[in-house]
C-alpha cells in the first residue's frame, strides 16, 4: 500500500511517464515540457477533488448545457435555495442501511444531498487509493483505524479542528477511547469515529447445533474440535471463515494473542518483545490446528468473508457457525434485513451470537475491540460546514441510532443506547454478552504498522497451509527489525 505522499508522488511520475511514451516516436521531450505537464496535472487535481460527481467519470450535462459539478460549485453559503452535494465512499452503512439513513438526514437537511457509493471493504480502499492518486476522490470517505488511518491521514482534514468549529460539545459525547483509535501517531484526527466492533465472534445457528446433537455453545478448544466432528458427521462445515482476507487473519492473531499474554502484542509492535517469543508460537500453532481438526471449512485460505463465508456458507445453512465480529448481531432477530430471503430465514432457523472460543490451556477468553468505521473529510473538499452537519447526524443523531438499533455496532456517541426490539429467542442473551465483551477488551483489534499486519497476514496463510510456526514468525521479527 503506497503513503499519502507517495500515490500523489507516483501519480505525477506514471503521468509523465504515460505522456513520454506516447511521444517518443520521433519527438523527445525537454525539461520544460515535463514541468509544464508536472503543472497541468496539478490543475486537474484541483479541478477535480470534491466538486465532481466523486466517482471518477464525467459529470453528466444538465439542462442548461452545463454540468452537475457546475451548477454545485459554490452552492454552500449562496442562497437558501441552492442544494449542495456531497459525495461519499465506504463499506458502511450497507445499501439497505445508507437508504433509510440518507433519507432521513435529506429530510432534516433539504439544503444538503448526499451522493453514496458502496464499495465492499475488500475492493474498496483498492478503488479510494486510485480515486485519490487521481484526485477524483469524495467529499466524504470511510476510513479504518490502525494503519489505513496512517496512510490516508495526509488526505483528510483535521476533524478536531472541523469538529470544534462546527458542533459544540463534541470531545464530551463522543467516546475518548474511540477518538484515541482514529488519531495519528502525530497527533491528528483523522476522522470521526461513527460505531465500536469487538472481534473474534461466532454467529451461530441453534437450529443445526440440535441437528447436530452440539448441546453447548463451544467455550473451549477442545469443545469447538468436539463440535466440529458432530457437524462433519451430520455434513455439515463447523466454522466458515474469511481465510483470503488478511484483516481477519490479523484481527484473530492480535485476539488469540492476547490469550496466550495479555498485552503482548502490543508490546511487541513498541519492538519490547520479540515476535518469536512462546506466546506467539503457541498462537501460531493454534490457528494452525484449527485447520488440521477440520474446525474451518476446506478451502479456507480461499474465501473471503463477505459474502462468500457469510452468504454462501452461514445464510445458506452450510455451516453451524460463521467467524465474524460484534458488528454482525443483527441476524440474531429474525425480521433482520440482511437475512431475508435467505435459506436461515425461510427455514425460521434460531441464531445467536457469542465469542470465540478460548484456544489456550487457561482457557482465557481475552477480546480486542476498536473503532468499526470512521468518517473522513476529503481535505480538498468545499462544503465542510455541510460535512459536518452529515458526520454530526451520524455520530450522534438519528443515523447514530439507527445504526446502533440495527445491531451494526456499539454507539460512539454517550446520548446513544439501543433502542429497538427484541424479537430473536437468542437475541438479548447476545446482545449483553457481546457488549459485556467489547467493553472489557483487552485492546485495540488492529495494529498501527501496515507492515507488521502483513507480515503477520503472509505468515498465517504459510501456517495455515503447514509451515513452521516459528519459523514464519522470524521473517514477521526481520520485517519488524527492518521497520
Amino acid at each position: 500500500m503506497i503513503n499519502g505522499t507517495g500515490i500523489k508522488a507516483l501519480c505525477v511520475q506514471e503521468f509523465s511517464a504515460v505522456y513520454t511514451v506516447k511521444i517518443k516516436k520521433g519527438v523527445s521531450i525537454d525539461m520544460k515540457n515535463r514541468k509544464m505537464m508536472a503543472l497541468l496535472l496539478a490543475a486537474s487535481m484541483v479541478l477535480t477533488a470534491c466538486g465532481g460527481s466523486g466517482t471518477g467519470e464525467p459529470a453528466e450535462p444538465d439542462s442548461t448545457g452545463g454540468t452537475e459539478a457546475a451548477s454545485d460549485e459554490g452552492a454552500e453559503g449562496t442562497t437558501d435555495t441552492e442544494q449542495v452535494t456531497l459525495t461519499f465512499w465506504s463499506w458502511l452503512p450497507t445499501a439497505d442501511q445508507g437508504d433509510v439513513m440518507i433519507e432521513a438526514f435529506e429530510k432534516e437537511n433539504p439544503d444538503i444531498k448526499i451522493d453514496y457509493i458502496r464499495t465492499e471493504q475488500s475492493d474498496f480502499f483498492e478503488k479510494l487509493q486510485v480515486a485519490m492518486a487521481s484526485g477524483t476522490g469524495p467529499d466524504l470517505f470511510g476510513m479504518t483505524t490502525g494503519s489505513m488511518t496512517e496512510q490516508y491521514a495526509p488526505f483528510a482534514a483535521d476533524m478536531k479542528e472541523l469538529a470544534d468549529q462546527n458542533w459544540s460539545g463534541w470531545d464530551g459525547i463522543i467516546s475518548e477511547t474511540a477518538v484515541k483509535q482514529c488519531t495519528t501517531a502525530d497527533g491528528k484526527l483523522t476522522g470521526m469515529p461513527l460505531l465500536v466492533a469487538g472481534m473474534t465472534d461466532l454467529l451461530y445457528n441453534k437450529t443445526l447445533m440440535d441437528e447436530c446433537g452440539i448441546t453447548e455453545v463451544p467455550r473451549t478448544y477442545e469443545e469447538l474440535v468436539d463440535a466440529a466432528k458432530k457437524a462433519k458427521d451430520k455434513g455439515y462445515v463447523c466454522v466458515a471463515i474469511g481465510g483470503a482476507d488478511d484483516w481477519v487473519n490479523s484481527d484473530l492473531f492480535i485476539q488469540l494473542s492476547n490469550e496466550f499474554e495479555e498485552g503482548a502484542v502490543y508490546a511487541a509492535e513498541k519492538g519490547e518483545k520479540k515476535w518469536t517469543d512462546q506466546c506467539f508460537v503457541d498462537t501460531l500453532q493454534a490457528w494452525q490446528n484449527l485447520f488440521n481438526e477440520g474446525v474451518f471449512e476446506d478451502g479456507a485460505l480461499g474465501v473471503a468473508t463477505y459474502p462468500d463465508a457469510r452468504d454462501q456458507y452461514f445464510f445458506a445453512r452450510k455451516s453451524v457457525f460463521f467467524l465474524t465480529g460484534s458488528w454482525h448481531l443483527g441476524p440474531t432477530s429474525p425480521t433482520n434485513d440482511e437475512i431475508q430471503g435467505t435459506e436461515i430465514a425461510n427455514q425460521k432457523d434460531v441464531i445467536g451470537m457469542s465469542v470465540f472460543p478460548s484456544l489456550s490451556e487457561s482457557k482465557t477468553i481475552c477480546g480486542t475491540s476498536g473503532v468499526d468505521v470512521m468518517i473522513c473529510v476529503n481535505a480538498d473538499c468545499e462544503k465542510k460546514e455541510a460535512a459536518m452537519k452529515f458526520i454530526e447526524f451520524l455520530a450522534n443523531g438519528d443515523g447514530q441510532q439507527y445504526w446502533v438499533n440495527q445491531l451494526q455496532g456499539a454507539p460512539v456517541s454517550s446520548r446513544i443506547s439501543y433502542t429497538g426490539t427484541v424479537d430473536g429467542e437468542l437475541q438479548q442473551q447476545s446482545i449483553d454478552e457481546v457488549n459485556s465483551y467489547v467493553s472489557n477488551a483487552a485492546g485495540n483489534r488492529k495494529l498501527g504498522s501496515s507492515e507488521l499486519e502483513t507480515a503477520l497476514g503472509i505468515a498465517m496463510q504459510n501456517v495455515a497451509a503447514g509451515a513452521d510456526p516459528l519459523t514464519e514468525l522470524q521473517t514477521v521479527q526481520a520485517t519488524a527489525d527492518s521497520l
